[in-house]
């Protein structure tokens, strides 16, 4: 349960989860997805870039989770998988044979739809969103960040562990509330608007490296 549950509002679109540092927002996102799997219900993990795909399933392999990535050309692969948690790219979701799976899915069970970290810009990540809702409204999204994220760093995240080390937080719990959500979604909103051609990376850190210059926002 998270350290401030008990503070929880009406049910956003997503529920945001934020840990202390990366391997805990791992752990806790994994440990999401497999207890979906012990009720029997399909459990994606979404990536937004293509080194956190590789950390994850990094950290699937090295806690002997089994996985299955797909990609375009193993849709039809994934319909005979069996207690797996599922991998993919963002991108997949514009995949007509990927919303086909999915609806397949979530016709006999609970889909759960999990994502490693959020996208810097909201107008590339919302719309995402907004197909998942409007697609699958019964099924949950959920985004697991952490503090050591470069999102948070520029915002100064060592202010935000001083007041949780002062709230009594352990480094397995996580924040969840809708004030927390409103406050990232505002920081990614001054990301943006301070962003006149996004150059794409390979991972989070190098995003931020090329398009968020020191002092800039």
């Amino acid at each position: 349960m998270g350290l401030f549950s008990f503070l929880k509002s009406d049910k956003p679109t997503f529920t945001d989860k934020v840990w202390r540092n990366k391997p805990m927002a791992w752990r806790g996102m994994i440990t999401e997805a497999l207890k979906a799997l012990t009720q029997n219900e399909i459990a994606i993990v979404f990536t937004f870039f293509e080194k956190t795909q590789t950390e994850v399933i990094d950290f699937l392999s090295e806690s002997n989770v089994p996985y299955f990535q797909i990609t375009p050309h193993q849709t039809g692969e994934a319909t005979i998988q069996e207690k797996v948690v599922f991998l993919c790219d963002v991108e997949m979701i514009q995949s007509s044979a990927m919303m086909s799976l999915i609806s397949k899915w979530s016709t006999k069970t609970k889909v759960t739809f999990l994502f490693a970290g959020h996208y810097p810009l909201p107008s590339k990540e919302q719309p995402v969103i907004q197909k998942l809702n409007t697609s699958f409204p019964k099924s949950e999204i959920i985004f697991y960040s952490s503090l050591d994220n470069p999102s948070f760093k520029i915002f100064g995240s060592d202010r935000i562990v001083n007041l949780l080390d002062n709230l009594g937080m352990k480094e397995d719990e996580a924040i969840e509330h809708g004030m927390v959500t409103k406050a990232m979604a505002n920081a990614r909103t001054k990301v943006q608007g301070s962003i006149a051609h996004e150059t794409k990376a390979d991972s989070e850190e190098e995003w931020f490296a090329k398009n968020v210059k020191s002092g800039k926002l």
